[in-house]
């Protein structure tokens, strides 16, 4: 998406067109005037609600998050679609030195940060265009109330997206309804962060002072009520902080409490709720990640997990000459005996049919999918499998993109809520129990305890981190980012994309491989 994406507002005709609204009487039909094309109420809640929908499949999308995924270890993948093989392969050294960001406009990897920037920037351009129909235009939605729901909506998703810029790229735009486009310049990560911290307070505010329900529509088939959008954007505004930096050394300066205070608020406080997008087979709502990793025949977790969930039968790296991994024995309910499905699933699979013992989230296969030739290190025998409602892989369910799917969990929140209070020297005791509600709960392991120290809940925190965040999004990879754990060479952040700098004719720059693995943290 470039910049005139941004002064256009082509978002709003393309939404009205589709809407089969009245045509606009537009005198130049090559510069379309922007306050018409933001005057129709109908339209600006059409895109209100759309927002979300943009900022859900772009957060689940394949193409740029998997890659991310699996240079983390956390999914594994061989093929290379979407430029895994490239990305995520290893160099003869075992480092990752000649696979920096192909940010060029020849090159086919570059597609990888072209997506992220394209999606993110789009859903920001439709949360500005309604929020300057109604803060700029004074644009009046059916009445007062339904006029503060949209507007809160689109600020939640213009927070949300400016974070997910400042949390994968080294700079970008802050672009907002204020912003005046002709003077329009690069900022940093850290300045992109802090805007987006400013833009969730503001959603917070707005979401505490009205009431209201979102149309169905807006989550494909679920609502959500004001309060739900007050913690959504506090467990957002926790994520960015907390993921946001690109190395240890800025991990340890992160400002812990304020992510501590914002977890406590967020969708695992009071009743609590998981954030799910409702999959519609990719027609319209797409859980593109989980078509690829929740699929014995396309993705696999990374061995380095599963030796985390059972290092006694699941080794890594991958052992060729044992011809592979045997079916698991977990002491973590989540993967259990690794049994799953039914006899008659579909051919090649190499699953055994569930038993009592089955896990909730992992299953064991006994094939080994991916090219030998491609690297063994790419093999896995755990599949992911906690989202497939349909317990056999078939066509119905996430398998094939069907169904709910998270983009934010209480699992989450807690985990964030407890980190931040661990590294802010806050109270140890409650930090434990929101570990216990996924350690005890869903994985049935020994309980997390005060007596564990900072250390050996820091040791717990990470492997819930690992195990329960698996599939949100790219969040395995900001968890390994921030704690130093990618394989040398490995980018730690993305540049703006080739073609995006193409339009101002500035130099191309990459990130990865033998260079600077990110940019230096900004003042």
């Amino acid at each position: 998406m470039h910049i005139d994406r941004l002064a256009r507002g082509l978002g709003i005709l393309a939404v009205m067109a589709a809407a089969g609204c009245k045509s606009l009487d537009i005198q130049n039909p090559n510069a379309p005037d922007a306050r018409r094309a933001l005057s129709d109420p109908a339209s600006i809640e059409a895109v209100a609600g759309g927002t979300v929908r943009t900022f859900a499949n772009a957060f689940q999308r394949a193409e740029g998050n998997s890659v991310l995924a699996t240079v983390a270890q956390t999914f594994s993948s061989s093929w290379n679609n979407w430029n895994m093989n490239f990305y995520s392969s290893l160099d003869g050294d075992g480092t990752r030195n000649t696979r920096a960001y192909q940010n060029d406009p020849a090159a086919a990897g570059r597609t990888t940060i072209e997506a992220p920037w394209g999606d993110y920037y789009s859903a920001l351009s439709s949360a500005n265009d309604v929020l300057t129909a109604i803060r700029v235009n004074n644009l009046v939605i059916n009445n007062a109330s339904d006029t503060k729901r949209s507007e809160t909506i689109a600020q939640l998703m213009q927070a949300a997206a400016l974070s997910e810029i400042a949390i994968n790229f080294d700079k970008g735009y802050i672009v907002d309804e204020k912003t005046d486009l002709g003077t329009l310049a690069y900022s940093d990560r850290k300045k992109l962060r802090d805007a987006a911290m400013a833009k969730f307070d503001a959603a917070i505010v707005l979401a505490n002072a009205n009431t209201f329900v979102t149309p169905a529509s807006w989550m494909n088939g679920t609502t959500l009520t004001n309060v739900q959008v007050a913690q959504i954007a506090n467990t957002l505004a926790a994520r960015t902080l907390a993921y946001w930096p690109r190395n240890a050394a800025e991990n340890a300066a992160v400002n812990w409490g304020a992510v501590a205070t914002y977890a406590s608020k967020g969708i695992s406080s009071g009743s609590g709720f998981d954030w799910m997008m409702i999959g519609d087979g990719c027609a319209s709502w797409c859980p593109d990640m989980a078509t690829w990793f929740d699929a014995f025949d396309s993705g696999r977790v990374h061995t380095r997990v599963a030796n985390m969930l059972d290092p006694v039968t699941q080794k890594t790296p991958w052992p060729i000459d044992a011809g592979g991994n045997p079916q698991p024995h977990s002491a973590d309910a989540r993967l259990g005996n690794g049994t799953f499905g039914t006899a008659d699933m579909i051919d090649g699979f190499g699953n055994i049919p569930k038993t009592a013992g089955a896990g909730t989230d992992f299953a064991f296969s006994s094939q080994a999918i991916f090219r030998p030739s491609r690297g063994s290190y790419h093999q896995s025998n755990i599949g992911f499998v906690k989202y497939d409602a349909s317990g056999v892989q078939d066509g119905n369910g996430i398998y094939s993109g069907y169904g709910p799917y998270p983009l934010a969990t209480m699992a989450e929140n807690n985990l964030l809520w407890a980190e931040g209070l661990i590294r802010s020297a806050g109270s140890l005791a409650t930090a434990a129990t929101l570990i216990n509600k996924s350690r005890v709960t869903r994985g049935n392991l020994s309980p997390a305890s005060a007596g564990d120290g900072v250390s050996g809940l820091i040791t717990k925190l990470l492997y819930e981190q690992e195990v329960e965040e698996l599939g949100i999004g790219a969040i395995g990879y900001y968890n390994r980012r921030r704690i130093d754990g990618l394989i040398a060479g490995t980018p730690h952040e993305m540049p703006v994309p080739a073609k995006e700098l193409g339009v101002f004719g500035q130099a191309l720059y990459t990130w990865g491989g033998t260079g600077a693995a990110n940019s230096p943290t900004p003042p």
